[in-house]
């Protein structure tokens, strides 16, 4: 068991928490403990200092914890450019790359956490984020030198994924959300000659393109399922919400009549035939768009290359979400970049690292292998050409927001999620539903 320690140097701080503490919230937040896991790599400094981009520091190593894709471009970017071109403008900085399964990543933290044996900076998940900051291993981040100039110029939806408790403990590192994908021939056979821009208009057509039999059978819209991932769209669109503004509490919120009002029309339209998805047996959202099967789908940017490679002769639109009574409001995804409680030396490491990684260049070149931008503004590059798709996701994020950042995030979900597939196959009414699951959230929240 480590005793708790707590240095300062630099404007950083070092909190660490007793083993017993971390196990205690491990079970809370449904985590395993199955030993100290991955054991910290060897960080050793001397006593010579070499200059860094922003400050002078002894030689030193740190590691850097993610889940990039080995089979994309995404790892050998790190490693053989934004890595090397970090190292050449901080000399003194090595930084160790680790790549993990994602499918264990989140695990191996949480059980690393318990041994105190972490990295020393991490691109996480942002549903991880609100969890581990509970754990209080990570570092808080508003006061630290060039932060604030840095948030402003990321997405707020994206930046919002970082906060718990009244503190930040990281920023975004790469983002996405959906837009609409609509299929114009399917379209056009019933007499629409665009996509619609308002959820009235959208619901109207749902319903004007849905019926026929057999192969003939069109559905208006594929929702993908009933997580909070493809229902937080149309919540947000009514202007309803998961939990209230300090995310203390479900009740007014979850079954708010705003809330309602968008999950009732879902389940009105599911039981009327118009759109699919939930249950078990429906077309993949990509395949049944290009086959016909579906009028319209919410996706995001990783559609476009399958589309292109699965069907390179499918024409399609992409368009905004439909704006709703409170606009158009679609969900934030991606993975955010956090620095983990280790030593002063290490954190200032860190800390000069996550600012590269956010630097124009780097967003840039990850950008390039598929990897969104969270910048708000991004120069033009030769880097780029061809990913001119990315566009409307941009414009789409100006406005998107993130589901609930609490560490109960993924039991809420899943309680959420059930309640919803039970209105659906006509179990429980909608309010029955909901109330169901806001008082589920309450104890989640109060535990």
């Amino acid at each position: 068991m480590c005793a708790t320690t707590q240095n300062k140097l630099g404007g950083f701080g070092v909190k660490r928490s007793r083993l017993i503490g971390v196990a205690g919230a491990l079970v809370a937040i449904g985590g395993g403990l199955a030993g100290c896991g991955i054991a910290q790599s060897g960080s050793e400094t001397n006593t010579s200092t070499a200059s860094t981009g922003n400050a002078s520091v002894a030689p030193i190593t740190i590691t850097f914890w993610n889940a990039y894709s080995e089979t994309d471009s995404e790892e050998k970017t790190i490693v053989n450019k934004i890595i090397p071109e970090f190292e050449k403008t901080h000399p003194g900085i090595t930084v160790q790359n680790v790549t993990l399964p994602y499918s264990n990543m989140q695990q191996k933290l949480l059980t690393s956490a318990a041994g105190n044996q972490l990295p020393d900076v991490a691109r996480l998940d942002i549903i991880w984020m609100p969890q581990l900051a509970k754990l209080g291993v990570l570092v808080p981040q508003q006061k630290l030198s060039g932060w604030t100039a840095l948030s402003k110029k990321v997405f707020p939806g994206s930046l919002s994924t970082n906060y718990y408790n009244g503190q930040y403990y990281g920023l975004p590192l790469d983002t996405n959300t959906k837009v609409l994908f609509s299929n114009p021939a399917v379209l056009k056979a019933h007499g629409i000659q665009k996509p619609p821009a308002t959820m009235a208009q959208f619901i109207a057509d749902i319903k004007k393109v849905s019926g026929g039999t057999g192969k003939n059978r069109v559905y208006g819209y594929d929702i993908g399922g009933d997580s909070l991932w493809n229902l937080v769209p149309w919540i947000d669109s009514y202007g309803g919400s998961v939990l209230s503004p300090n995310m203390k509490t479900a009740t007014g919120y979850l079954n708010g009549p705003k809330t309602y009002q968008a999950i009732n029309t879902l389940v009105s339209l599911y039981k009327a035939g118009d759109i699919t998805g939930v249950l078990p047996g429906a077309t993949g959202d990509m395949d049944g768009l290009a086959k016909g099967e579906y009028a319209f789908i919410d996706e995001g940017p990783w559609d476009v290359p399958s589309m292109a490679q699965t069907y390179p002769k499918v024409k399609y639109n992409m368009s905004l979400w439909p704006a709703g009574p409170a606009g158009s409001v679609q969900v934030v995804g991606g993975e955010d970049i956090g620095i983990f409680n280790t030593d002063p030396a290490h954190e200032k490491a860190a800390w000069e690292f996550e600012q590269f990684m956010l630097s124009t260049e780097a967003q840039t070149q990850m950008q390039a292998v598929g990897q969104m931008s969270v910048l708000k503004t991004l120069p033009q590059s030769n880097l780029l050409k061809g990913l001119d798709y990315f566009n409307i996701f941009r414009k789409q994020l100006a406005t998107a927001k993130a589901r609930p950042s609490v560490p109960q995030f993924t039991q809420i979900e899943q309680d959420i999620e059930t309640e919803v597939t039970k209105a659906i196959q006509g179990k429980e009414t909608v309010k029955q539903a909901l109330d169901n699951a806001t008082k589920e959230t309450n104890e989640l929240l109060a535990e």
